[in-house]
């Protein structure tokens, strides 16, 4: 397992996102989370928002061209992963 050090949580496990799944937690503004069942041992696995969602069906569910353009893949740590999770699915991480 990859890991990465978080200025806020340190050592964790590295996951990668798109980007507005990251800028939306930023501006905590929801764009959805949707992730691939492919890996069920993966505890934490790549992401991506609903925009990137609609993308990538057009790839026939491949990262190429344009959808892998605009989703411009961010590294996450773990717990910023989470948090993310819950709060583009409805969650409050922060009550």
């Amino acid at each position: 397992m990859a890991r990465v050090n978080c200025r806020s949580h340190g050592d964790q496990e590295r996951t990668m996102v798109c980007q507005h799944i990251v800028e939306g937690l930023t501006t905590r503004t929801r764009v959805g989370f949707f992730w691939s069942v492919e890996d069920p041992d993966a505890s934490r696995p790549d992401a991506w928002c609903s925009a990137c969602k609609e993308r990538v069906k057009v790839t026939n569910g491949e990262w190429i061209g344009q959808a892998l353009e605009l989703a411009k893949p961010q590294v996450m740590c773990g717990i910023c992963y989470d948090v993310a999770k819950l709060f583009h699915m409805g969650g409050n991480p922060w009550s």
